[in-house]
C-alpha cells in the first residue's frame, strides 16, 4: 500500500478530527499546558478506538509559526504519541498579508518552514488558496503548485496532498491530473453553511471517493450556544469583522438555534445531547446517507478545554437518528442565514 493509500485507510476510520486553529490564532493564545491536556484527550481517546488522531494545523494560524511550534513542543514532551496522529498542515501563502503564494519555489519553502517549525515530518500539506495569479489560458487551477507538492511527496516530505477551499470543478480537474496524490478536501461544512452539499464539493468528494474534512462545523461558535444577540466578542476575535455575527443578522440566525434546541427538548431525558453533538452529529450523518455514499465527513471542532474535547469527541452522543437528520435537513431547505460565509460587516 502506497503513503497516501495509507493515509486514506486511516483517515476513513477516524470519526472526529482535531483543529487547532484556534488554540494560536488569537490574542490570547491558550498556554501550553492547557493546550496539552487538550492534545493528549484527543489522542487518547483515537487510542481507545484502535484509530489515529487528526490535528489540522497551520502555518500562519499565529505569528511566528505558534500553531507549529505548539505541535513541536506537544512532541517533544510526548514524543511517543507522534506515530499516532495524522497532521495536516496548510501553508502556501504570504503569512503576513496572507495572499496565496503558489509558485514552486514558495510552496517548497512554505513546506519546508512548516517541516522545520513543526520539528518533523508532516503527514498532508495543502496551499491554503489556489493562486489564480499563476493560471494561464484555460487552466483550471495552478499546476505549477501541484508540480511542487507532488515532488515534496515523491522526496518524503510530505505523505500526501489536501485541496483546500476548491470547487467541484477545481477539484475534478486537480483529481484527473494528480489522483494518486491527494488524500481529502477541506471545506466548510455546517447547519449555518451546508453549501458544498449543493454546489458539487460534496458530489465531487463522492464520485471520487474522497475524504471531506469540515472546518468550522460548529458555525463558528454559532452552534455551540454560547453565543447570543448580547454577545459581546473580546477585542481581535475575527467574528467582529463578519456580518452574521452583528446585531439583527445574528438575532435572525438565532432561529436556527432556537430550532435544534427544540429538537433536543423532544429526546428522552435519559437520551438527551448537547446542541454541539447535535450539531457534529449532522456533519457525521452524511457517512450514512445514500446522496453521497463514497465521500467521508470528518468534522474538526476545535476546543481549548479538556471539557470542551470530551464534549466534541463523544462518539456515543454524537450521534443523531434519521427522523433528527430529515428534520433538520428540511429546516436548512428553508431558512436562510443572514450573512454569507465570508461577508463582511458594515462598519
Amino acid at each position: 500500500m502506497s503513503k497516501v493509500s495509507q493515509i486514506v485507510s486511516d483517515l476513513k476510520k477516524i470519526q472526529t478530527g482535531y483543529g487547532l486553529l484556534s488554540l494560536t490564532w488569537r490574542l490570547d493564545p491558550i498556554p501550553n499546558d492547557a493546550a496539552f491536556v487538550s492534545m493528549k484527550r484527543v489522542i487518547d481517546l483515537a487510542l481507545e478506538r484502535n484509530t489515529k488522531a487528526f490535528f489540522n494545523v497551520g502555518e500562519f494560524y499565529g505569528p511566528n509559526n505558534a500553531n507549529l511550534i505548539l505541535v513541536k513542543s506537544f512532541f517533544q514532551k510526548y514524543p511517543e504519541l507522534r506515530q499516532h496522529v495524522i497532521i495536516s498542515c496548510k501553508g502556501g501563502v504570504d503569512n503576513v498579508t496572507f495572499s496565496p503564494k503558489g509558485d514552486y519555489d514558495s510552496v517548497v519553502t512554505s513546506v519546508e518552514n512548516s517541516i522545520e517549525a513543526m520539528g518533523g515530518y508532516i503527514d498532508i500539506f495543502e496551499v491554503a488558496r489556489f493562486d489564480t495569479t499563476l493560471l494561464k489560458d484555460g487552466d483550471v487551477y495552478p499546476k505549477e503548485t501541484f508540480k511542487a507538492l507532488a515532488a515534496c511527496v515523491e522526496e518524503g516530505k510530505i505523505g500526501a496532498i489536501s485541496l483546500s477551499e476548491v470547487n467541484e470543478t477545481e477539484i475534478r480537474a486537480v483529481a484527473a491530473d494528480w489522483g494518486n496524490y491527494i488524500s481529502c478536501v477541506e471545506v466548510e461544512l455546517s447547519i449555518f453553511s451546508p453549501q458544498i452539499l449543493e454546489d458539487g464539493v460534496a458530489k465531487a468528494g463522492s464520485d471520487l471517493g474522497l475524504i471531506i474534512i469540515c472546518y468550522s462545523p460548529l458555525g463558528r461558535g454559532l452552534l455551540t450556544g454560547t453565543i447570543t444577540p448580547s454577545t459581546t466578542f473580546q477585542e481581535g476575535d475575527l467574528r467582529t469583522h463578519w456580518r452574521r455575527f452583528q446585531g439583527d443578522a445574528l438575532a435572525k440566525n438565532q432561529l436556527c438555534v432556537d430550532f435544534l434546541n427544540s429538537i433536543l427538548m423532544e429526546r428522552p431525558t435519559d437520551k438527551r445531547i448537547s446542541l454541539v453533538q447535535l450539531s457534529l452529529g449532522w456533519v457525521k450523518h452524511w457517512n450514512h446517507n445514500d446522496k453521497f455514499k463514497n465521500a467521508t465527513f470528518i468534522p474538526i471542532p476545535s476546543g481549548s478545554t479538556l471539557e470542551k474535547v470530551n464534549e466534541n469527541f463523544d462518539e456515543g452522543k454524537g450521534k443523531i437518528t434519521d427522523k433528527e437528520f430529515e428534520k433538520i435537513n428540511q429546516f436548512v431547505k428553508t431558512f436562510e442565514v443572514v450573512g454569507g460565509r465570508w461577508e463582511a460587516a458594515a462598519h
